[in-house]
């Protein structure tokens, strides 16, 4: 138990997200309730001596020393209350920004470990949770404190009773350990089911359409009852040692209690104590038998959550091989060259991209195509920095990309995709997260065509879109996405099939706007339209992770085999 105790509290810590000053305090607030709450017996042993020896001075003596020592303990224990709240707010805070930042920075290998489910469950389960283990941690050692002063006393007014007191606690920890271990086994299984279960309902939620098209609930609700069954066998695993350790362990702190009261009579018919004397140890006894409850209720609690803060430590401990490390240049003066240079790629053993050489130019627009599979999308990965080449290097106005900072590489790379996503907030709130400044974002939807729309809405800017954007239509929500992404300002703009899913008239808009953006940026895009193979300035075509013709589009119509299968 000592050993798990210590493991526990050493993951808990390790997080560092508590306010060391809080924890400091709350410290002090144990260790003072701790020693107040051991004179308790003593006092009231004295009150009981001393008035049925009708001693009345000292026995308010006692009274008045038991009054104090109740205002001092209450003090201490508000002391305590206090700081235990403040410290549990700024952990809980501090360890919803540390998981934020971590899944941010995260590769996308991490989302193959560890399930959506799974981080909202841990950010708005496990978290709240775990920030109160402190208050567990620092109580149990207070226990535990209390525990071993109580028994010392109890073994010097008679050591054979303070004997017997450690026995019967020793053997109800001993118990309550291996229970517990046993208990925590189901409870992290319990866990893993639900996971499970909460990943089902989401993905129900964003495939909606194909289950009324395809009528899948029937076969959703047996995968879901599977997953129910396995839930509730390892909830009832959990509850048979939980009500072991509730209903059944406290027998043997009750039959202890009930021995000693026998003995205790027994030597008070005899004379060998006082009426005090037995007072005082039925007192320090009745504080060992709610130590030893303490510690079971707060180490059941502290293993529960130590559950928890397993979950924490795998999402803020999560390495991989892929994970990049930023660069420290600050450089912001960027031009817009980007070269690969004899750059391969391989991902689980497997070659995505063999020998890339390609050069990129500002007030340019390029066209990268080829067929699914082809390593078109790698490509813009490998620019967006989500993993580093295998072999080779990528640079920006001849600077290798991983030399930039985070804040530097990302105002001057930005990205749109053929599937955006917009936050359930005003459309002023979703462009406020890459610029606040009214005039820029105004500037940026008038020229990706969207403000006249925006201003058409009731409440103009201040329109609230449904999560990801749901009340507005596919080719508006896209246009808001580039104003969004034109906010950032990059010099370096990725678009990755934004047209695939609009219709001809807001195409058309789109290819308006990518001949206006080439003016002053670096435009590489991936697209499988025709339409807009033809504005480009140069095509790369890329085939089984090689490039195998660039040029136009009526060069590459005439003479690539390739570019003519695409077009076909």
């Amino acid at each position: 138990m000592i050993k798990n105790y210590i493991g526990i509290s050493r993951n808990f810590f390790k997080l560092k997200a508590n306010n060391k000053k809080l924890l400091t305090l709350l410290v002090i607030s144990y260790i003072m309730d701790c020693l107040i709450a051991l004179t308790l017996p003593f006092f009231t042993a004295g009150i009981v001596e001393y008035a049925t020896k009708r001693d009345f001075g000292q026995t308010f003596f006692y009274i008045g020393a038991l009054a104090i020592s109740y205002v001092l303990y209450n003090i201490f224990y508000h002391w305590s209350y206090m700081t235990y709240a403040h410290n549990a707010n700024y952990t809980y805070n501090k360890m919803q920004e540390m998981v934020a930042e971590k899944v941010v920075n995260y590769d996308e290998g991490f989302s193959k470990k560890l399930s959506k489910a799974y981080l909202i469950n841990t950010t708005s389960n496990d978290i709240w949770n775990a920030c109160g283990m402190h208050d567990n941690i620092f109580d149990i050692l207070a226990n535990v404190i209390y525990l071993v002063f109580s028994v010392t006393i109890l073994c010097t007014v008679n050591i054979y009773i303070g004997l017997f007191s450690l026995f019967i606690t020793l053997i109800y920890l001993y118990r309550n350990n291996r229970l517990t271990k046993k208990r925590d086994i189901h409870l992290a299984g319990q866990r893993r089911w639900q996971d499970k279960i909460v990943g089902l309902c989401g993905e129900v939620i964003d495939g909606n359409k194909e289950i009324k098209t395809f009528d899948m609930k029937d076969g959703l609700n047996n995968h879901l009852n599977v997953m129910k069954r396995g839930w509730s066998k390892e909830y009832f695993l959990k509850r048979k040692y939980y009500d072991k350790k509730s209903a059944l362990l406290p027998g043997i702190l009750q039959i202890g209690k009930i021995i000693l009261y026998i003995a205790l009579i027994f030597m008070l018919a005899h004379q060998k104590i006082t009426i005090g004397i037995l007072v005082l140890i039925i007192g320090y006894y009745d504080e060992i038998y709610d130590s030893d409850m303490n510690i079971n209720s707060l180490y059941n609690n502290l293993c529960s959550n130590s559950v928890r803060v397993d979950r924490l430590n795998k999402i803020l401990n999560y390495r991989s091989k892929n994970m990049i490390e930023e660069g420290l240049l600050e450089n912001d003066d960027i031009f817009g060259i980007v070269d690969f240079e004899h750059v391969d790629f391989i991902y689980d053993k497997t070659p995505i991209l063999k020998d890339i050489n390609l050069h990129f130019e500002p007030k340019t627009l390029y066209a990268i195509v080829g067929h699914s599979g082809s390593g078109k999308s790698t490509i813009f990965r490998l620019l967006l920095r989500l993993y580093k080449p295998t072999k080779g290097g990528i640079y920006i106005d001849g600077t290798d990309i991983f030399s930039y900072s985070k804040e530097v590489y990302a105002s001057n790379v930005g990205v749109a995709t053929q599937k955006p996503f917009i936050f359930n907030m005003t459309i002023k709130e979703n462009l406020d997260l890459v610029d606040s400044n009214v005039e820029h974002q105004i500037e940026a939807c008038k020229r990706v065509g969207i403000h006249d729309f925006i201003m058409s809405l009731p409440k103009g800017y201040q329109t609230i879109l449904k999560e990801d954007a749901t009340n507005v239509s596919g080719g508006q929500k896209q246009l808001i996405a580039l104003a969004r992404t034109l906010l950032s300002n990059a010099e370096i703009l990725l678009f990755d099939e934004v047209t695939s899913s609009l219709d001809p008239n807001t195409t058309k808009q789109v290819i308006h706007v990518l001949k206006d953006l080439k003016k002053d940026h670096t435009i590489i895009m991936i697209t499988h339209k025709p339409s807009l193979m033809k504005i480009a300035d140069s095509i790369i075509v890329i085939d089984q992770g090689k490039i195998v013709g660039t040029g136009k589009h009526k060069k590459l119509l005439e003479k690539n085999k390739y570019y003519q299968r695409l077009q076909r």
